[in-house]
């Protein structure tokens, strides 16, 4: 008698809250979503205000944590002259666009990324210790460029897995998103797609899928219940930003949505969903 066999895959969510130690008011509002919320991995950013701080905390409270490289925003770790061609006239990280655009046309010394990525992998190491994962500040590890350094510094430092922002299925599914930022997350994912085959045929792993980039700016609870009710099977990275209450500090930082979206991670009623669900919340270190 022939017998079928049913393979059941289950659906797994690993939430990352980016921007730790950015300044301390982020900070905090990630570290409350780890401790009573359901964030379960966050992204630990080496040049910010709070990054020092941010990194002792988490080593100490035993949390979880990702490299979030930043190529684009703030200064560098490394000496400004041994970088110039990253920077502005003001010894600043050039914005995403001008960034990208200098990259792509070959006006960024490849040894001038390598010394900066190099330096922010080992402030991690000896700030915080060994990165859960690598993502980075606007995506950039997606750039061909790019992964052809990181990927030996993760070699090198036992790093396996890497974020891949590839969101598929895009609004509208329920919610809308403007039109600007579907584009955008669009154009994302089909960069993100070569990127994760380039990662996995180097022997570093991502989730099976990923969320987050309609969410950006759309925060609620009823957007979070949507995805979550639409979550695929697999293991799906989901993408956030919470913070806490601030009077200064970044446009992104004063923006209301990042108390949105800490109130949705704190959220009582969530918990329930995942159960009726069948969704499991899990870490970087459960993949």
């Amino acid at each position: 008698m022939a017998y079928l066999v049913y393979t059941v895959r289950m659906r797994r969510l690993l939430i990352t809250a980016d921007d730790l130690g950015v300044n301390a008011q982020r900070s905090h509002g990630i570290f409350q979503c780890m401790e009573f919320g359901i964030v379960t991995g966050s992204g630990l950013v080496p040049n910010g205000a709070d990054a020092d701080a941010a990194a002792r905390h988490a080593r100490e409270r035993k949390v979880t944590a990702g490299l979030h490289i930043n190529l684009t925003d703030e200064y560098p770790l490394t000496a400004q002259d041994d970088v110039a061609t990253l920077l502005e006239m003001n010894g600043m990280f050039m914005g995403k666009d001008r960034f990208l655009k200098a990259l792509k046309a070959g006006d960024i010394r490849m040894e001038h990324l390598e010394r900066e990525i190099r330096a922010q992998v080992e402030w991690c190491f000896d700030s915080y210790g060994s990165p859960s994962h690598i993502s980075s500040h606007h995506h950039v590890h997606i750039q061909p460029q790019i992964a052809e350094i990181i990927m030996p510094l993760m070699e090198r430092y036992g790093i396996r897995f890497v974020r891949t922002p590839h969101e598929e299925p895009l609004p509208p599914f329920g919610f809308d998103i403007p039109a600007e930022q579907l584009q955008a997350a669009v154009v994302l994912g089909r960069e993100a797609v070569p990127a994760k085959e380039m990662y996995e045929a180097n022997g570093f792993q991502s989730t099976d899928h990923f969320r987050g980039l309609s969410l950006l700016g759309n925060a609620s609870l009823k957007n979070l219940r949507h995805i979550l009710g639409k979550l695929p099977e697999g293991t799906t990275e989901l993408m956030v930003h919470p913070g806490s209450n601030v009077t200064y500090g970044t446009p992104f930082d004063l923006d209301p949505q990042r108390q949105t979206e800490f109130r949705m991670l704190m959220d009582d009623s969530i918990p329930a969903l995942l159960g009726e669900k069948k969704i499991e919340l899990c870490g970087w270190g459960d993949l």
